[in-house]
């Protein structure tokens, strides 16, 4: 196998989730000097179990083989980082006729949008080495090859290809964790100019589902549409100290080792981290029902997301609150909002001393998402902010920010589930 195997998430495969049709090409015989091919379509459907660390596709080709089946059984070891692949079929390869196991599996990873798996097998009785490569070809297209070698890897024979294309035009959602979040964190970062889309695309590709299966939930990452190198998202904790452990199982575990050095690249600052907590009981976003792509691409259209920080003279009164509660939450409903949360600041601890959070200013925090009003001057959004803001003045001790924001393919909030 290769000296350095690439690793990844169990979000690699994501991208094959969903209905695809493919043109298949087989060589006749294998490691015999054989350059006759079968040429065929399939079609494929790919699925993912709870959890996000199994994958399975069916493979159909009724033109070929009418009543075969093929499978692809994708196991992800969260502990390395490396997926183990299996290939079974409806007439038994795949299982030893002996004992009824898996035979060895294929292993490896991607890098990029590039992936090697390996692993040995036996043909017509010959030991020999295959290999796995998949190539992510966009939203709509990949590209899957298999390779034999009898020399232990000095020459390879391609025998087998499939190009793929999808055929569903919407893209497989998967609900948030079941996790009423008591704690949250607003970050917001400035990048090197020109690197957002590098990390956004590194952080939905391989940073969600890794940091939920700590116990925390990433409830949304977004484009400021007025700073275009800065990235503002938000995740969620049941408590202070459910985010410590969750924070050090990630920060120290693998796909925070693997790709930490390229995240960071594209940051200048990442600090600008400000500790909240729900303004009252209920007063947070609502996550029952809101789903994330599961895959790269989110086909619904997305809503317009505005978070408002409200610098405070001092910590939330229970009078803000109320004008809060009882008056302007609302003003918004009656506005048109879609959802909407209030904070103030969680005045605890920081139980991750590693990440550093602001504590240089008290702030009442409101996060709304609301329906895009096509062609209207003014969108509901900025005449109720700037209505919220009139109401606040008292309470400020400077002027507000307010980030309109822009939700990244796989972010939760800022979709609608259509």
């Amino acid at each position: 196998m290769p000296t350095t195997m690439p690793r990844g998430s169990c979000a690699d495969f994501d991208f094959m989730l969903g209905t695809w049709r493919s043109r298949q090409r087989r060589l006749r015989q294998r490691l015999v000097g054989c350059t006759a091919w079968d040429t065929f379509e399939a079609t494929t459907h790919a699925q993912r179990l709870p959890g996000g660390l199994v994958h399975f596709d069916t493979l159909v080709a009724e033109a070929w083989r009418p009543g075969w089946v093929g499978m692809s059984l994708r196991c992800f070891n969260p502990a390395t980082g490396l997926w183990s692949i299996h290939w079974l079929t409806n007439e038994g390869a795949g299982l030893d006729a002996a004992t009824g196991q898996l035979d060895p599996p294929v292993v490896g990873g991607f890098m990029g949008g590039e992936g090697l798996f390996e692993g040995h097998d036996v043909v017509e009785r010959r030991p020999v080495r295959v290999r796995f490569r998949w190539l992510r070809q966009g939203p709509d297209h990949a590209h899957w090859e298999q390779a034999f070698s009898a020399d232990d890897g000095h020459s390879w024979e391609v025998n087998w290809t499939m190009d793929f294309e999808r055929l569903a035009d919407q893209p497989v959602l998967q609900p948030l964790p079941d996790l009423d979040p008591q704690v949250l964190e607003l970050r917001r970062y400035t990048l090197h100019p020109g690197r957002r889309d590098d990390l956004i695309d590194l952080f939905d590709t391989h940073f969600i589902e890794p940091q939920e299966a700590q116990g925390m939930v990433v409830i949304g990452q977004f484009r400021d549409e007025d700073a275009p190198d800065r990235f503002v998202w938000l995740r969620g904790f049941a408590d202070m100290a459910t985010r410590a452990a969750a924070l050090a199982g990630f920060y120290d575990g693998p796909v925070w080792r693997q790709h930490r050095d390229r995240a960071n690249a594209t940051m200048v600052d990442s600090d600008d981290v400000l500790l909240l907590r729900p303004a009252w009981p209920g007063a947070g976003l609502p996550l029952a029902g809101l789903q994330r792509a599961a895959g790269p691409v989110r086909m619904a259209p997305p809503q317009r997301v505005v978070i408002s920080v409200f610098p405070l003279r001092e910590a939330a009164t229970p009078d803000l609150l109320a004008l809060c509660r009882e008056r302007l939450a609302p003003r918004l409903q009656h506005a048109g909002v879609v959802s909407a949360g209030w904070y103030v600041s969680e005045l605890a601890d920081n139980t991750f001393a590693r990440l550093p959070v602001r504590r240089d200013v008290e702030v009442l925090t409101l996060a709304t998402v609301w329906p895009i009003a096509a062609g209207a001057a003014e969108s509901p959004a900025e005449a109720c902010t700037a209505t919220v803001h009139e109401e606040l003045q008292a309470w400020l001790a400077a002027p507000p920010h307010h980030h309109r924001l822009v939700p990244t393919a796989r972010s939760a909030m800022g979709h609608s589930a259509a």
